[in-house]
């Protein structure tokens, strides 16, 4: 997930001469940045329902952590 999110965002920070010289020709293939922006927010957000609405599931595969508690040895003074 972290992969997509990354490739989600690359064109935001990923501006070189050539490329921009390159977009100004192609006009109809470039992408506006708050488009990018929101398809990113969405992403998250609905990442997060997601995962929120099969907690149960999850925890019972063992792939989301609970409360469960430190030993105090682990601990320090």
């Amino acid at each position: 997930m972290l992969y997509a999110l990354l490739a989600l965002m690359a064109p935001l920070w990923s501006r070189s001469r050539d490329r921009m010289a390159a977009e100004r020709e192609a006009t109809d293939t470039s992408v506006s940045r708050i488009l990018v922006l929101v398809a990113t927010v969405l992403f998250v957000v609905l990442s997060i329902l997601i995962v929120d609405l099969y907690r149960d599931e999850l925890r019972a595969l063992g792939l989301a952590g609970g409360a469960e508690r430190i030993d105090a040895i682990f601990m320090s003074p």
